[in-house]
């Protein structure tokens, strides 16, 4: 074996660095390709149909790399580090079993196990020509070429390694940087370090021996200078069975945006039969993008709507409607509806910042009947907000204006919230001042708007000072509140003052301490806490019953409100309080690493006086609380559990003790994506209509390991006799495929039919994804369903 090095030929620039992103195309047809992915993932992994002339060499360009993704590099492993080029003095190692040098031609003739490396380039052959005048190399016979994220294996190349052109015949590609793809082409011309075409091209994103899907060109051009791949005459196989064919594509090779065809949604449900939309996105400049996505419904007729993003150094935002001229299967009315939606956050000037939320729809049945998403149907209140507010140091100032629509009809004009035009916030952090005293104070003035209701100004001040003790013990707590509120109302009640005011203050003493002892949880060193807590809370009874409610409510009772300073949201109610809370919690931490294993607390009141404040209804007697308790462990291996209930011991004859129950198990393995929720939640209220008592059922299962699972939800109403909502679905897939089928039932309210929706989606590594958006409505509906 001869080894020799050559210090002043340049290699430097023959790299190719490809990255294919995403493919924009037309839509296919998802019937042939659910049928064929569904068939493939059941009955196993078919042979790839097109094979490389040798096993030796699919080894060799697939030695030392793994297949752990398919298509475009997940984010979640970061950007990906491509080695750096070779200067232009960078030497060239060569080894070979011999060496000729053509005196007359001035031609170096290596053979037998020749290898040209310089730097993180290498080209492998049994021989090699290099004529030194021109730079041009000339394998002859199976050559092998690495570079930076791709290597390529072709029966003879030519490379010029002063001009970096050259081609390489029969070629079979691998890459592994920025994506991992692969294929093989008739022929590679390399044009430039920046520019290669393929010809006769076959390109896929599965792992070798998965060739579930692959899209074939006659010509496939990429250019990294500009981003984009061209390919002519491109058919995309699924299964080897062509199911899409375009004459011309353009699409992205990175990360930068490109105008094209996006992939269609295609949909079909009761009210809206056959519903299919084609996007096309705009992009308009670095930072400015819109999409148009004109949209069918077979029952409904032709829709049209739009997205405008931008991004600016202060802020960014997103605008985006739809119309639909002439709803035919609508009958309530006019039948032109829309919808609007305006999204912004910004921060300007280091210290003022915005932010708009804005939802407008043409009627009440609008998103039940049109919403593109199904978790939209159980929407029955939009928000109309602006916020613009200055951060001081210490701190802040909030201005608002907010409004809302309701678009739920059967909810009476008296029932809809307030709209607040404007509302102005100024809250302080908690700051130190003299011997250990903290302090904070909240200013706020509204004006509430609302047609059918008392509305008015309202301005209210609650500063609060106390005098923290803390150990590592335990802490002891005083603090001292005043909440001062005054009104100023239109159309009030002739007999009431039109400008009541309150001065209310409060006193509270909060205690705790915490005991620790070493011991074992199932074999596990643990550390178990006992922390008695002590909360006393007074505050003097004031008539507010001249005062309207403009955003105050009860508070839901649990363990966690225990410890509040005011049984009321808002301001307009302040509770009148002589009472003694008394809590006891017990945890159970991991030694090692501090994760708790198990937690037990419970709660409840002691009562010195009635509560004469209340929202609605007479003074509350009672001497003391229900009991609150909630529970939370680490049950068996991937097993988790938490409870929380509610018991009263003096209640109605005929009622039952326990006012609330709410039970959940849940199954995660880390191994899979395996996940089981299960839940059982009542609720005994104050009537019918806020009481309620249910089942909920979610889980995502595998069926045959890595190919094919099921996916569910079950709401059932136990009160009601009822399936509120029923989610069914299958996913079949691999790693570069993904075939998503959902059906769905679901309820308003118990007295409706409910309506019925199907959805599908495919997801090809590298192409993108066709059909609706199941992945992100799954992620929200079963707990703890991540995206593949």
């Amino acid at each position: 074996m001869t080894r020799t090095r050559l210090l002043h030929t340049p290699f430097a620039n023959t790299r190719l660095g490809l990255r294919i992103l995403a493919w924009s195309a037309p839509r296919l047809g998802l019937v042939a390709t659910a049928v064929l992915l569904a068939l493939e993932s059941i009955a196993g992994v078919a042979a790839d149909p097109v094979q490389s002339s040798s096993a030796a060499r699919a080894e060799r360009i697939n030695q030392g790399l793994d297949w752990n993704y398919c298509g475009p590099r997940p984010p979640q492993l970061g950007p990906w580090q491509e080695a750096p080029a070779p200067g232009p003095r960078t030497p060239i190692d060569v080894e070979a079993g011999g060496v000729i040098f053509h005196q007359d031609r001035d031609v170096i003739e290596l053979i037998g196990g020749v290898q040209l490396v310089r730097g993180t380039q290498e080209i492998d052959t049994d021989r090699l020509h290099l004529e030194r005048q021109t730079g041009q190399v000339t394998a002859i016979g199976e050559t092998y070429l690495a570079y930076p994220g791709l290597r390529v294996i072709g029966d003879e190349a030519q490379i010029n390694l002063d001009t970096d052109q050259g081609r390489i015949a029969h070629a079979a590609y691998r890459f592994s940087g920025q994506a991992n793809l692969r294929g093989q082409a008739e022929q590679v011309e390399i044009r430039s370090p920046q520019q290669m075409q393929l010809t006769e091209v076959r390109y896929s994103a599965c792992p070798p021996g998965r060739d579930a899907w692959s899209l074939h060109a006659r010509t496939l051009d990429l250019d990294q200078a500009s981003g984009r791949g061209t390919a002519r005459h491109a058919q995309l196989r699924i299964k080897g069975v062509p199911v899409l064919y375009s004459p011309y594509l353009s699409f992205p090779i990175d990360d930068r945006r490109k105008s094209g065809f996006l992939m269609p949604s295609i949909g079909n449900s009761d009210e809206n039969g056959l519903d299919i939309t084609q996007p096309y996105y705009l992009n308009l400049a670095p930072n400015l993008d819109a999409t148009l996505y004109p949209r069918i419904m077979s029952k409904r007729g032709f829709m049209l709507g739009g997205e405008l993003r931008y991004l600016t150094r202060q802020d960014q935002g997103i605008i985006s409607g739809e119309v639909i001229p002439n709803d035919s299967a609508y009958d309530q009315g006019n039948r032109t509806r829309g919808a609007l939606h305006i999204e912004q956050n910004g921060r300007f000037w280091d210290r003022w910042g915005t932010h708009i939320d804005y939802s407008l729809v043409s009627d009440d049945d609008y998103l039940e009947d049109l919403g593109t998403r199904l978790e939209v149907t159980s929407t029955r209140r939009l928000v109309q907000r602006g916020d613009l507010s200055y951060f001081g140091d210490g701190w802040t100032l909030l201005g608002r204006m907010e409004a809302f629509q309701t678009i739920d009809p059967e909810v009476e004009p008296e029932a809809r919230p307030y709209g607040r035009l404007p509302q102005l916030l100024l809250s302080t952090r908690q700051f130190r001042f003299g011997p250990g005293l903290e302090a904070e104070l909240q200013a706020e003035y509204d004006y509430f708007d609302h047609n059918h209701l008392v509305d008015g100004q309202r301005l209210t001040l609650s500063p609060r000072i106390s005098w923290p003790w803390r150990r590592s013990f335990g802490h002891l707590t005083p603090s001292l509140g005043v909440h001062f509120s005054r009104y100023q109302l239109n159309n009030q009640e002739p007999e009431l003052p039109e400008d009541p005011s309150h001065l209310i203050p409060s006193f509270d003493l909060d205690g705790g301490l915490v005991f620790e002892r070493p011991t074992q949880w199932f074999g596990t060193q643990t550390l178990q806490t006992l922390e008695p807590r002590l909360f006393y809370l007074y505050t003097p009874y004031e008539d507010q019953s001249e005062t309207p409610v403009f955003d105050s409510s009860e508070l839901s009772f649990s363990f966690t409100n225990l410890f509040r300073t005011n049984r009321f949201t808002g301001r307009d109610r302040i509770g009148d309080a002589n009472q003694l809370t008394l809590g006891l919690t017990s945890r159970t931490l991991a030694t090692a690493s501090g994760a708790e294993l198990f937690r037990a607390s419970l709660g409840h009141i002691v009562y010195f006086a009635d509560r004469r404040v209340q929202i609605d209804g007479s003074a509350e007697t009672t001497p003391s609380s229900p009991f609150a308790a909630e529970l939370a462990a680490r049950l068996f291996k991937n097993w988790h559990g938490r409870a929380s209930v509610q018991w009263d011991a003096d209640t109605e004859p005929g009622d039952s003790n326990w006012q609330k129950r709410t039970l959940q198990l849940d199954y995660r393995p880390a191994q899979d994506h395996r996940l089981l929720n299960l839940a059982y939640r009542f609720d005994q209220g104050t009537n019918d209509e806020n009481s309620y008592e249910d089942t909920d059922l979610s889980f995502r299962w595998p069926l045959i390991q890595g190919r094919a699972e099921l996916v569910g939800r079950w709401l059932y109403s136990m009160q009601h006799e009822r399936t509120m909502e029923a989610v069914a679905g299958v996913e079949f897939g691999q790693c570069c495929w993904r075939l998503r089928l959902v059906g769905r039932h679901f309820k308003n309210s118990p007295d409706t039919s409910g309506s019925n929706s199907v959805m599908v989606q495919l997801e090809l590594a590298g192409l993108g994804s066709i059909g609706s958006s199941i992945d992100s409505f799954l992620a929200r509906e079963i707990n703890g369903y991540q995206v593949n």
